[in-house]
């Protein structure tokens, strides 16, 4: 705004200067004209003068004239000539009249003798000066008979017109002055308004749309600033709105489940949200404009990136990648459109669809295993019914035995049916918030789990250590823990050798909660199929399972159970060494 300042200011003192340098011209033009007319009109009255003596006293001699004109030159200050009507000079108050040629052809003589007011301004060529003439006739009788000329040196009115010119231009010094002064104040006025909005509107552009400009001005820049001001009030308000759309734009662009990958034509990455760096395992805010193939080595999904951008169309396909452990992504892509209807890059979308898949397996697997477990004792009991009919049940001892088996196979129908009830009794009563907790005792809840387990321990001769402080108590239902327990501890006596002995321990653990563990020393399990123990149905080996009895459900029970506790199950096991399974109850 310096610039301006100074521009202004310079722009003013010119344009000041130029009026006063015209103004100075057209007034020493009128000054000339003026002296001008003021110097003929005193020759005028000069040579009038002059003539009044001349008309009273024609008879004069020649040398009387010249003595006249003499005394009137040296009286007025101008010379006097007098010119017959033929042209000839009679007398000059300055030069001899013999050397003086003709007269007649002079403008101003010319003038006079046709009884008018000559009036020129001319060189002389008797006395080599611009003089200023002024002729007027001198009549005899009523005709010319000839001229009284008066003159005056032009050089004598220029130099006081110059003498005027200096006085004007040392007037004209001061005003000039004040013309610069005037100048500056004047651009300053309109510059530093404009320099507090300059100011103003940076600060704008620099994000203070808060910031309001107040300047005292021209009418012209206090609107200027003005709207400015309503500018940076709606500029505000559409920030503000802008923010929080992007702002909600963003937070749900983070917050989706979904793996969201932007790229450009070339396969950079220009955009990705946190689910996408958890799903590939990278820092999403350190991988901004790198290719894809750096950051994401899995082939399907650059292979599905190259489909993508060459299908132009949605793409949608299943494809597996191994990050530690094989996942199973939908993926979803498609092609950004640019401004003017260009391809900007690709659009890539992975829903992590693992679990959907596990449970669509464990769907089938419990379908089948379902079916297997039910048709197992249906076709024992089919087959023992159609062998009765035969004739079997003629035959005591045969009948007793197949009837016999036909009740075992009941019974272990009867058993599948009780579990599935109770499976979806505690399912509902969990969903529901029915299952009441009450802070009570662990030890009375652990020694009545070990009593139901007396005989089939004392049968295969494995003894129960119970390890539990009296006072440990937790929020918890006492019947559904101790059926827990009981399903582990069946578990446990099941798979044990005999003559071993199995650990329950109840203890509170260094994390604030009360760790249930029930250990053997049993065949132990394969680390494979920890994640699947206690789906329903699951069993690790179905022939020794099936041998041993039960319904495959008890450990799923034990989950739900402990589920409802908001509590969790951990297995440690190893083959040959036996297991440990353990309930973790929030204190």
């Amino acid at each position: 705004m310096k610039k301006l300042l100074w521009k202004l200011c310079f722009s003013y003192l010119l344009l000041a200067t130029l009026t006063l340098g015209i103004s100075l011209i057209t007034a020493s033009f009128f000054l000339k004209q003026f002296y001008l007319d003021q110097a003929r009109h005193q020759l005028e009255a000069q040579a009038r003068l002059f003539r009044s003596s001349i008309e009273k006293n024609l008879a004069l001699s020649t040398a009387d004239i010249n003595l006249l004109c003499a005394e009137f030159s040296a009286e007025l200050g101008s010379r006097i000539t007098v010119i017959v009507a033929t042209g000839h000079v009679v007398a000059d108050s300055e030069k001899s009249s013999a050397e003086m040629d003709n007269h007649a052809d002079r403008p101003e003589i010319r003038a006079a003798l046709a009884g008018e007011i000559g009036v020129s301004l001319r060189r002389s060529h008797s006395v080599d000066k611009e003089l200023l003439y002024v002729a007027v006739p001198v009549r005899k009788n009523g005709t010319v008979w000839g001229v009284a000329r008066a003159a005056l040196p032009a050089k004598l009115l220029d130099e006081q017109l110059a003498s005027l010119r200096s006085r004007l231009l040392l007037a004209a010094l001061p005003a000039l002055l004040l013309a610069a002064v005037a100048s500056f104040l004047l651009a300053l006025r309109i510059s530093r308004p404009l320099e507090e909005i300059e100011q103003g509107v940076l600060r704008f552009t620099q994000g203070s749309l808060h910031h309001r400009i107040h300047v005292v001005g021209p009418l012209e820049i206090t609107s200027l600033s003005e709207s400015c001001n309503r500018m940076a009030a709606q500029l505000d308000e559409q920030t503000a709105v802008l923010k929080k759309q992007l702002g909600l734009l963003e937070s749900t662009f983070r917050s989706m489940a979904e793996a969201v990958i932007v790229t450009d034509r070339d396969g950079r990455l220009l955009r990705c949200n946190q689910a996408a760096g958890r799903l590939f395992g990278f820092d999403p805010a350190a991988v901004t404009q790198r290719d894809i193939q750096e950051i994401i080595r899995h082939a399907d999904v650059q292979q599905f990136l190259e489909r993508t951008l060459k299908n132009g169309g949605p793409t949608e396909e299943v494809i597996a990648v191994n990050i530690g452990i094989e996942k199973i992504l939908n993926a979803h892509g498609c092609l950004l459109r640019g401004e003017i209807d260009q391809d900007g890059g690709a659009l890539l979308v992975f829903h992590d669809i693992t679990r959907l898949k596990q449970l669509e397996t464990m769907r089938r697997d419990f379908a089948a295993n379902v079916s297997h477990e039910l048709k197992t004792p249906i076709t024992a009991i089919n087959g023992f019914v159609e062998t009765l009919r035969d004739g079997a049940m003629h035959e005591p001892e045969d009948a007793a035995r197949f009837l016999e088996i036909i009740a075992r196979n009941v019974r272990r129908l009867h058993a599948i049916i009780e579990d599935l009830l109770a499976l979806a009794r505690l399912e509902q009563d969990e969903e529901q918030g029915q299952i009441s907790l009450s802070w009570k005792a662990i030890k009375p809840v652990l020694e009545n789990a070990a009593a139901v387990c007396t005989q089939a321990a004392e049968e295969k001769g494995i003894s129960v250590e119970l390890t539990c402080q009296d006072a440990l108590k937790a929020q918890i239902n006492s019947a559904l823990i101790e059926q827990a327990v009981v399903n582990f501890l069946n578990n446990a006596i099941k798979y044990s050798s005999a003559g071993n002995a199995v650990m329950l321990r109840a203890e509170k653990a260094a994390s604030d909660e009360v760790v249930i563990s029930v250990q053997d020393f049993g065949c132990g399990i394969g680390r494979e199929h920890h994640a699947r123990l206690f789906e329903r149905f699951y069993r690790v080996d179905k022939a020794r399972s099936c041998k041993l009895g039960g319904t495959g459900l008890g450990l799923a029970i034990a989950k739900h159970i402990v589920q409802a506790h908001h509590g969790t199950i951990v297995v440690e096991s190893t083959l040959g060494r036996g297991s440990v399974f353990s309930i973790r109850l929030p204190l």
